[in-house]
């Protein structure tokens, strides 16, 4: 099968159409959509994907090939260019050198996100239970599994991971963004600057399917080499919502 033959057959899977029955039916958008969410499961959030976005930076670096990439922040942090190596047609579609330059891009509008919940700078961000919050362990499951990928090069998993996680996660933001913008939670509308970080995921990505059969055809995977890290990924980002819920 090629690449996109691959990425139509795993949502066609029926773990995947579970999972994706599942976060439809999240009790933390239920929450959200019913102006019932808390400051803390807010927060939780928020300080939850602090802690992921740099975890998946690195792990998206090392998969464009950045081994040397683990900064402890990514404020002020430049995106690493692909090797000298690499032809000018793989630096326009790597999949996760786009993935990498997203999170650093994401990173400061999570810090004014985290402004607008009382979380006044990124220490606290960074130290939690300075906070009173402590990390959920299903919440930090998904970044932990890129991580896993990552440390065996599994680029052709990461990429079909990807073409399902992705918009599962972008739906799930976009619907949180429209509930937050309703008024009950004190922003005025969807553009207002505090909620950018939720609009930036809540967008969907231009030719993702693309660029990740791409990866899925160089690397030569066959379908039964990847179906089950899909599967534990999707399954961890249905954990993140767990997680932050219970927050």
């Amino acid at each position: 099968m090629s690449g996109l033959e691959i990425i139509q057959q795993l949502r066609a899977e029926p773990f995947n159409k579970e999972t994706e029955k599942k976060l439809q039916n999240h009790p933390f958008l239920k929450a959200a959509e019913v102006g019932t969410l808390t400051l803390s499961q807010r927060r939780a959030f928020a300080f939850e994907q602090y802690k992921i976005q740099l975890s998946d930076a690195i792990s998206f670096a090392a998969l464009a090939g950045h081994t040397c990439f683990i900064p402890t922040s990514l404020s002020n942090i430049s995106v690493p260019e692909l090797p000298n190596n690499t032809s000018k047609e793989e630096e326009e579609v790597d999949l996760f050198q786009f993935l990498l330059g997203g999170e650093v891009y994401a990173a400061s509008l999570l810090l004014s996100h985290a402004k607008s919940l009382g979380i006044d700078d990124e220490d606290a961000l960074r130290s939690p239970a300075k906070c009173g919050y402590q990390l959920s362990a299903k919440a930090q499951a998904y970044p932990s599994y890129w991580s896993k990928l990552a440390l065996s090069n599994n680029r052709g998993a990461g990429a079909a991971a990807v073409a399902l996680n992705f918009p599962a996660w972008g739906e799930m933001c976009n619907r949180l963004l429209k509930a937050l913008a309703s008024g009950d939670y004190g922003y005025n509308n969807i553009d207002e600057s505090s909620l950018a970080f939720i609009k930036f995921f809540a967008t969907p990505i231009e030719g993702l399917d693309k660029m990740a059969a791409s990866i899925i055809d160089k690397e030569d995977i066959s379908y039964d080499d990847l179906v089950e890290h899909v599967r534990l990924l999707q399954a961890y980002e249905l954990l993140f919502w767990d997680g932050i819920y219970e927050g």
